[in-house]
């Protein structure tokens, strides 16, 4: 048998997700829209990752494009 619990919100915020839940079950709609969350929170961090990893991959291929640079002009000189 299920257990079912009240959540006191102000009357601003039910009005809100009335609207966004549709004809939904109250159980399925907040389910949902934790997941949801949970989604788009592990996108934001992978995009995060994303966008550090290509920061220091544009730093490497910086790094070794002057150090061939250098080595070129050292073998120009001799």
């Amino acid at each position: 048998m299920r257990r079912y619990t009240t959540i006191a919100v102000s009357v601003e915020v039910k009005e809100m997700l009335e609207k966004l839940r549709g004809n939904r079950d109250w159980s399925t709609f907040l389910r949902e829209l934790v997941e949801e969350n949970l989604r788009l929170k592990r996108v934001l961090a992978a995009r995060k990752l994303q966008s550090r990893f290509n920061e220091r991959i544009a730093e490497h291929v910086t790094e070794s494009s002057e150090a061939l640079r250098r080595g070129l002009r050292l073998r120009e000189l001799t």
